[in-house]
């Protein structure tokens, strides 16, 4: 009989399994907790880097924003070295109630004898540009908001100029995305628009949209005033894609209503009111109230209803004569409220005198100060459906505003004097646009008594004339100012260098391989104790999309 060795027993298979399967499961659960651990670490290093690139952006952005910002204030001083119209209220015109008080001299252009300032594309502010801070590509463009109309001209106190600020938004709301098939406003649509931001702002308690209580919330008035023209986005029949830039199925190009519509211009200051006036009095040191305008800077009879809003409901009446030019024109015009409305004299013998009521169509600042009493549009900047919708086309043939945006697109003449006064045999550069083709020197409207040179105005009858110079001015107070930033988040990238300005534009919309952010800071350029300031209406805003310029003839390319 043998004995059994007990120390050499095999284990049964069985359990052999069994363990086989418990190294695998560990085995399973250690590379589920390194996986994790690892994509945890990973999804925390790439959020920590995004975060650190939009930092970068951010602060890339806002040295952009801080260089047009000293762009801006050495327009700004050099129109004031040259004496020209850049100070508010100087030359400015408006449309007041007493529009029809056109001086003896008929109706020439306001200020026209006077050596005035302008802004137009011409400018450097205006110039779109490309630069790299940190890595960050910067594309850089400023839009004035003196080329847009202002809407809170509908609440003007006169019925008549009301209804006429009315029409010109419908006109401007309709004409706007004229070319879109799909996205094009109709003349029906526009009205219920602007009915609708109409009742918005005479009925604000009533409105659904929330309303932050303000210091200068005047509780005897219902009128309110919008902060921003995106208020009227939550309103019917007012849709997102209103409020945005895009492209529609067709690749054309469609713009916002922001592009031609404002509620940023003709902006003025509580602290250049007195503590107390007539309409205004027991109101405290700085409060917005009903004013009288004198002179060159024509003091709005505005009052407040918001911080950062006014609006017009006190009139006020200043007016003075201007005197012949040596070139044959006067600068007659009247001041109320913000409101020039005297005609100056192709003769050069007439003088305008005429008393109007303010619109108090101004917002961002309370009160004060006004320039065009928020009706004069930008001619040299102007979209062409703005400025068509200025008139009705009964009244003034739309033609003639093909004519103005024709002539501001023609390349400007030598001057003969000029060019025989440079050295012949120094060769200027060219100056380049943004995509380094060269930029042909456009004709601008250097003052409103250039209108003259525009085919079909010296028909126009007297009236209308007068008209013109109240509705148009040829310079710029508030800005739009856009930055786009592209952060790289490509290993490599393809190189840019034979695209033209069109591919590389679709380039940059269609790539996903970039982090891109869009901001718009909004400021307004006045003039404190002889010196100009830029004062921001909308310091930093996040764009949800690309923004597109206004072009008077854009390319079929585009």
């Amino acid at each position: 009989m043998r004995t059994l060795n007990r120390s050499g027993q095999t284990t049964p298979p069985e359990r052999r399994g069994v363990a086989l399967l418990m190294a695998l499961l560990l085995l399973v659960v250690l590379i589920a907790i390194t996986i994790q651990i690892s994509a945890t670490t990973g999804t925390d290093a790439r959020i920590a880097r995004n975060d650190l690139n939009i930092a970068t952006m951010d602060l890339s952005i806002e040295s952009a924003l801080l260089q047009v910002g000293e762009t801006l204030k050495t327009d700004g001083e050099s129109a004031q070295d040259g004496g020209g119209g850049a100070t508010p209220g100087a030359g400015a015109a408006g449309a007041g109630a007493g529009a029809g008080a056109a001086g003896a001299g008929g109706a020439g252009a306001a200020g026209a004898g006077q050596s005035q300032a302008s802004d137009s594309r011409r400018d450097e502010w205006c110039q779109a540009q490309r630069t790299t801070i940190n890595d960050v590509d910067l594309r850089i463009f400023v839009q004035d908001e003196d080329s847009k109309y202002n809407v809170l001209n509908m609440l003007a106190p006169d019925e008549k100029e009301a209804r006429a600020a009315y029409d010109r938004v419908v006109r401007i709301l309709d004409g706007c995305r004229e070319g879109s098939r799909e996205f094009d406003i109709d003349p029906r649509m526009a009205d219920d628009m602007a009915k609708a931001m109409l009742e918005h702002m005479q009925r604000r308690k009533d409105s659904k949209v929330p309303r932050p209580k303000q210091l200068t919330d005047d509780e005897s008035s219902d009128v309110g005033l919008p902060l921003t023209l995106e208020e009227f986005a939550a309103l019917k029949p007012f849709e997102e894609h209103h409020f945005r830039d895009f492209r529609d199925r067709d690749g054309q190009v469609v713009h916002s209503i922001g592009s031609f519509l404002t509620v940023w211009t003709s902006l003025g200051l509580a602290a250049d009111l007195p503590p107390t006036t007539a309409g205004g009095a027991n109101r405290p040191a700085g409060t917005p109230t009903g004013g009288t305008g004198t002179g060159a800077a024509s003091t709005g009879g505005n009052a407040s209803t918001r911080s950062g809003s006014s609006t017009g409901t006190g009139s006020t009446s200043g007016s003075k004569s201007g005197s012949s030019t040596s070139d044959g024109t006067s600068g007659g015009t009247s001041g109320t409220g913000g409101t020039n409305s005297g005609g100056t004299g192709s003769s050069g013998s007439g003088t305008g005198t005429g008393t109007g009521t303010a619109s108090g169509g101004a917002s961002g600042a309370s009160g004060g100060t006004t320039t065009t009493g928020g009706y004069g549009v930008n001619v040299n900047t102007a979209p062409a459906a703005v400025l068509k919708g200025l008139f009705d086309g009964r009244d003034l043939y739309p033609r003639f505003f093909d004519r103005v945006i024709e002539y501001r697109n023609l390349e400007e003449e030598e001057d003969e004097s000029a060019k025989s006064n440079t050295d012949t045999n120094a060769e200027k550069e060219p100056e380049l646009d943004e995509y380094g083709q060269e930029k042909i020197q456009r004709r601008i409207f250097d003052s409103l008594g250039e209108l003259s040179e525009v085919e079909g105005y010296t028909d126009l009858p007297a009236e209308q004339q007068a008209r013109l110079n109240q509705l148009l001015t040829t310079t710029s107070n508030v800005f739009s100012i856009y930055v786009v930033a592209r952060k790289t988040t490509a290993i490599e990238t393809d190189a840019d260098v034979g695209l033209t300005p069109a591919e590389l534009r679709k380039r940059e919309e269609m790539s996903g391989d970039a982090l891109v952010r869009v901001v718009r800071c909004v400021v307004w350029r006045h003039t404190v104790d002889d010196e100009i300031v830029l004062t921001p209406i909308v310091r930093w805003e996040i764009l949800d999309y690309l923004p597109y310029e206004v072009l008077d003839f854009p390319p079929d390319d585009r």
